[in-house]
């Protein structure tokens, strides 16, 4: 298979753990390659996730390195299929940054999807005008012929985590200023906050808010994501910076994360209380 442009998160994560259990095997990449009769130039680009592999290659790798967990080799299977597909998100490839693809995959095989906001409300909850004025006013700028198709992006990313069977738990927590932060002006944020007072009465959706009067908490780093996924040892943590976004693999920090997001649920208002304080900010936006 040939190289990948970049390799996508999924791919370098199936490449990461095949490195790992080649190590625990205490295989060489010589060793590797010998076992694939491949060269280890092909065994290098799978552990970067730069080229596909293939499942009988998989399998006779895992085979190779004593692997013998039904569940971890269905998994690992499992990735490498993912990236010999062609799925939803491939047709924005051309307008949209290569960081939306890797949220795409990641968010389509989640069980669960956690959040914490400082300033936005989430690419998951938003109205589409909302969304308007962010991409031409954000980080990405696209052109201006080319926020529709953003636009168009969201939304399907949305309906596919909204509908159907299998719809992974979204929980967000927010910082009160998101309520706040008129992005597009007053009618904008008003159907935006009535938005998420909709989104927050659907059964796998909590909205939690924290509000101004709380004196200390663990978000003050920065928002996050956690993306939990069905394979063991799986999570992956999303955050972002001026000019993208970035991954977090290491079992050690997912696990610092997912604390920190739950010490912020933990503190925030609860979810009965943060829909009236939505509904009160969005009442005095009418006048």
């Amino acid at each position: 298979m040939p190289p990948r442009r970049y390799p996508t998160v999924r791919q370098k994560r199936l490449g990461a753990e095949l490195r790992r259990l080649r190590e625990a095997a205490g295989l060489s990449g010589e060793q590797a390659a010998e076992a694939l009769e491949c060269s280890k130039g092909k065994i290098s680009r799978v552990e970067t996730g730069m080229s596909g592999i293939r499942i009988a290659e998989l399998k006779a790798l895992l085979q190779a390195y004593g692997v013998d967990d039904g569940e971890l080799v269905e998994a690992l299977v499992e990735m490498a299929r993912e990236g010999r597909r062609r799925n939803w998100w491939n047709q924005y490839e051309s307008v949209l940054p290569p960081g939306f693809a890797d949220l795409a995959e990641l968010e389509s095989k989640a069980q669960s999807l956690h959040s914490w906001e400082t300033i936005l409300v989430p690419g998951l909850l938003q109205t589409p005008d909302y969304m308007r004025v962010l991409f031409r006013r954000g980080r990405l700028e696209p052109p201006e012929g080319e926020v529709e198709a953003h636009v168009r992006g969201r939304m399907h990313r949305q309906q596919t985590l909204y509908d159907g069977d299998g719809a992974p738990d979204l929980w967000f927590v927010l910082y009160e200023a998101v309520l706040h932060a008129q992005f597009g002006g007053p009618d904008v944020m008003r159907e935006q906050l009535l938005q998420l007072t909709r989104m927050a009465q659907r059964d796998h959706v909590t909205v939690q808010v924290l509000p101004y009067t709380i004196e200390s908490h663990r978000g003050v780093n920065g928002p996050f994501g956690i993306v939990g996924m069905p394979d063991p040892g799986m999570d992956v943590v999303r955050t972002e910076t001026a000019l993208s976004s970035l991954y977090v693999q290491d079992d050690a920090q997912v696990a610092a994360y997912k604390l920190m997001f739950d010490q912020l649920r933990a503190t925030a208002l609860g979810p009965g209380p943060s829909l009236k304080l939505i509904r009160d900010v969005a009442e005095r936006l009418r006048f």
